[in-house]
């Protein structure tokens, strides 16, 4: 049955989020959610819904085709590869006493909760290149501090989050950049000016992001706990024994971490290369192979960190380290499988996004297009959060705001604002979204938790931005639109402050 036409296509995505929201059980609600899929692609052939279920989560790992047999997905099997070597290396770093020196030599220099909330957040800014790149090695630098000075990990997963997606579709220069220019070149027409200058125009219209970053940064400096905060403290993570272990050498935390950032950027750039034979850098960034860097980073990084700590560690827990490393990270690969899983169910066989679209450029061609900014940034939250993939939505999504846009003779540049917008949003806060997952492993808290606690903030975020897409809708005026609804993001977030400011308690 052919779903793209009928709200069915809508079934599987509301139920796995109502899932996760009732039962607060992410594997379930995704498991639950490939099930839901299969009977409806195969209610009239029962057993064929046990075949569709184990193709779906198979093909996570590997493809059949007539003419080429098996063929291995390499993509995410590196991504896999890469979060075990990271747990590894999060064992040998805590092992050797590189974690225990560094929170001996952060005590003098970081001396508070804010200021420790605040290095994860200028290194979130700072690492761009990729959200992948950015959620797991924010997550490594910033995860003892936090610690240390009793922020949440559900916190630092926030700050993770909100600087990840935003900050990387802020920047052109990244492997979003790349993407959007990419979608961009091929929907243009070619009257309308050169991709990269369109993308550059919309980043002061992109509201949700640079809200999203002015929330978690008044969230860090006036400590913003809104009650979910409050209510989640490091949800089912078990406490570290880091004192176990004396303090040796900084060099052996920050040696590895420098040597990650360096490789997988390098690796990033190598890969761009080496497929599009060309030493432009978006053009480098359009062809890297991003599983692939970040695997080999992984690597590189692992075995400077065994070389450097080779005589501080006995033999005798090299076993134990390695079983630590790779049990942490067992429960985010299972949700990584699944959620990549059901990526295909809801938008290949239900054709989730294709119907949502439809559906906009239907009511929006003949109701709306005054409103055509902000109907396009809800229509795109609401694709990327049911879908879990933001990048889904910019290819389905900017090439019906451009047409919309010349057909309303609306601002075009605008449009595509809005839909990376609310695409930025919903990747941001389902919790099928890799960001989102990745976040939680990123800060070491639970996934179900790291949804509860940072959708208040993320919401908040949306309705200004959401409100700055209406009001340029009457007043086609970009510049007192930002101001006006930043300082009414800060006012609210004021007001927040009086009522919800202070340091969590019993952290």
């Amino acid at each position: 049955m052919n779903y793209s036409d009928t709200f069915f296509s809508l079934f599987v995505p509301l139920a796995v989020i109502a899932l996760v929201l009732l039962s607060k059980r992410i594997v379930l609600s995704l498991f639950v959610g490939i099930v839901l899929g299969g009977i409806m692609m195969h209610y009239q052939e029962p057993l064929q819904i046990f075949s569709y279920v184990y193709d779906k989560i198979s093909s996570v790992f590997y493809e059949y085709s007539t003419h080429e047999g098996l063929s291995a997905n390499w993509g995410g099997i590196y991504v896999f590869l890469f979060l075990l070597c990271l747990g590894v290396l999060s064992q040998v770093v805590l092992v050797c006493g590189g974690v225990s020196a560094f929170v001996e030599w952060a005590r003098s220099k970081v001396r508070d909760t804010r200021t420790s909330e605040f290095v994860a957040f200028f290194a979130g800014i700072v690492i761009f290149i990729d959200d992948y790149f950015n959620a797991l090695t924010v997550g490594q630098i910033a995860r003892p501090l936090n610690a240390m000075h009793k922020s949440s990990r559900e916190r630092l997963a926030y700050i993770i989050d909100s600087t990840s997606a935003p900050i990387c579709v802020l920047v052109p220069i990244s492997s979003w950049g790349a993407y959007i220019i990419g979608i961009l070149q091929s929907s243009l027409p070619k009257e309308q000016g050169n991709a990269l200058f369109t993308l550059f125009g919309s980043i002061g219209a992109n509201f949700y992001a640079w809200f999203a970053l002015i929330g978690v940064f008044l969230a860090i400096l006036w400590q913003i706990n809104l009650p979910a905060m409050r209510k989640n403290i490091n949800v089912s993570i078990p406490q570290d024994h880091q004192d176990e272990y004396p303090p040796s050498k900084i060099s052996f935390l920050l040696i590895p971490i420098l040597v990650l950032v360096f490789s997988i950027t390098f690796m990033i750039f190598y890969t761009g290369y080496k497929t599009s034979g060309s030493l432009e850098m978006l053009a480098m960034l359009a062809d890297c192979d991003t599983p692939f860097a970040l695997f080999c980073g992984g690597l590189i990084a692992l075995v400077v960190s065994l070389i450097l700590s080779s005589g501080f560690i006995p033999s005798r827990l090299y076993s134990t380290m390695i079983v630590k490393g790779i049990t942490a990270m067992l429960p985010a690969i299972v949700i990584l499988v699944l959620a990549w899983a059901i990526g295909p169910v809801i938008k290949e066989d239900l054709k989730t996004g294709l119907y949502l679209a439809n559906l906009a450029k239907e009511s929006l061609s003949t109701h709306a297009l005054l409103l055509l900014p902000f109907f396009l940034f809800l229509i795109s939250a609401f694709i990327s959060f049911s879908t879990g993939t933001s990048w889904g939505c910019f290819a389905i999504m900017i090439p019906i705001a451009i047409e919309l846009s010349l057909q309303s003779g609306g601002n075009m540049v605008v449009a595509i604002s809005a839909v990376l917008s609310g695409a930025v949003y919903g990747d941001h806060t389902s919790p099928m979204s890799d960001t989102t997952i990745l976040s939680s492993i990123g800060a070491g808290c639970s996934l179900q938790s790291h949804f509860i606690t940072q959708l208040p903030y993320a919401g908040i975020c949306a309705i200004f931005a959401g409100a700055g897409f209406l009001m340029f809708s009457f007043t086609q005026s970009l510049l007192p639109t930002f101001l006006i609804c930043s300082l009414a993001l800060i006012a609210c977030f004021y007001f927040l402050k009086r009522k919800y400011g202070g340091e969590l308690q019993g952290v």
